[in-house]
């Protein structure tokens, strides 16, 4: 019974109600799942503390919890509810379940609780220790749902340490290892099942064997529910397929919806925005890219100092190197527009203060004009004048020199 009760939240975690149709030729708008993110990361303190207050009725759970059947089942919950939040704190509580079941006399719980221990340390960098618990657990007395935290912890130790090792003769033993630990996980695995499925895809895929795989991730994309951390595992390895088969719109559309999930979700371990915040870098957005690894940054300090800090900090340096270049660039283009505008402003100043100049000499030349043309008139009037008097002084002059002439 009291099996029951502590494997019943990782039951929960696999087992869904409502699947969803897998419909891969809608049409795709990337910039419409980018603005979604963004939307999302400015809401995710609000995602966080719904997420928190979650954990925090949890808590109240635990300390009302009148046996130690339900103290267990409560700090595995605890446990599997800070696995994608906060790692320490995920160790600190599935370490409480196995001294509690050590106290208690449950032998099979307690190999379990090392077991998810030492899968936690896995996923937290800690290989060696991980394979220091490991050793210490009696896979003989543990039942099917133990068996496969344990074969699933070996796994991941395995990969890890074949991934990150620079020996070519201890990379081959590590996925030897590895391999063996995927089949010893398959074997205890319900055919058919998410985790069955969950860990096959990537045997499929080492085969090369990518059209097989899409059909499973179909059949696990069924089998989960949108906006849930389980559906942005599973979105995340339809990306992978997808990118291995070149086709990287679609990539890029299931990866966005694996992060998008994950921010809903308040999952602080953050790896599809990493690998997006890379796919974006390389396609030149580095203005996104940037807000992308500095959230996912902030998320890791959060869920772990020491968690993926080695993998994220050498793509937040490029990356944050790569947006500091982009913005030498516009500052350096704006200062040569701020020069040239200057230059332009200074030329056309130049040009309004000749124009000025000439229209001022032109206004006191029209004003000269206007007086030397007052004065012409004046002169011609008085010079009418003038010959109007000549012209009078002729006539009687004429008239004059007439009548002499008639004397």
């Amino acid at each position: 019974m009291k099996r029951l009760f502590l494997f019943l939240h990782l039951l929960l975690a696999t087992i869904v109600a409502v699947g969803q149709n897998v419909q891969d030729d809608m049409p795709i708008n990337l910039p419409e799942l980018y603005s979604q993110i963004d939307e999302a990361i400015e809401q995710s303190h609000h995602f966080i503390s719904q997420y928190e207050e979650n954990i925090l009725k949890t808590k109240q759970t635990l300390q009302q919890a009148a046996s130690d059947d339900q103290r267990l089942m409560t700090l595995m919950e605890l446990s599997q509810m800070y696995e994608s939040f906060n790692g320490d704190s995920a160790q600190a509580y599935t370490d409480r379940a196995w001294q509690l079941a050590r106290q208690a006399g449950y032998k099979e719980i307690e190999g379990e609780c090392l077991a998810r221990q030492a899968f936690l340390c896995t996923f937290l960098g800690s290989q060696t220790e991980a394979l220091t618990l490991l050793s210490r657990v009696n896979p003989d007395s543990l039942d099917h749902e133990a068996l496969y935290t344990y074969h699933r912890a070996y796994m991941t130790a395995y990969s890890n340490l074949a991934e990150n090792t620079k020996l070519a003769d201890m990379r081959h033993e590590f996925g030897e290892l590895y391999k063996q630990s995927v089949n010893n996980l398959l074997s205890v695995a319900p055919e058919g099942s998410e985790m069955y499925l969950g860990y096959y895809e990537p045997v499929l895929l080492s085969e090369g064997k990518l059209a097989e795989a899409l059909k499973n991730n179909d059949k696990r994309l069924n089998m989960t529910q949108p906006g849930t951390h389980q559906n942005a595992i599973v979105c995340y390895s339809r990306h992978t397929i997808y990118r291995m088969m070149g086709d990287m719109e679609k990539a890029k559309y299931w990866l966005c919806q694996s992060a998008l999930d994950d921010v809903r979700c308040a999952t602080l371990d953050q790896m599809s925005l990493i690998t997006l915040a890379e796919l974006l870098d390389a396609e030149g957005d580095t203005e996104r890219a940037n807000r992308y690894i500095t959230f996912t940054w902030e998320c890791n300090r959060r869920f772990s100092p020491h968690m993926r800090s080695w993998q994220i900090a050498p793509l937040l340096s490029a990356i944050e190197q790569s947006y500091q270049s982009k913005l030498d660039s516009k500052s350096r283009i704006l200062f040569y527009w701020t020069v040239a505008v200057s230059v332009l402003m200074l030329i056309i100043a130049v040009i309004l203060f000749y124009v000025n100049r000439q229209r001022k000499q032109m206004r006191m030349m029209k004003q000269e004009l206007e007086q030397n043309n007052k004065e012409l008139q004046t002169a011609n009037h008085k010079l009418k004048l003038m010959n109007e008097w000549a012209k009078k002084s002729n006539e009687e002059l004429w008239a004059v020199n007439k009548k002499l002439t008639e004397q």
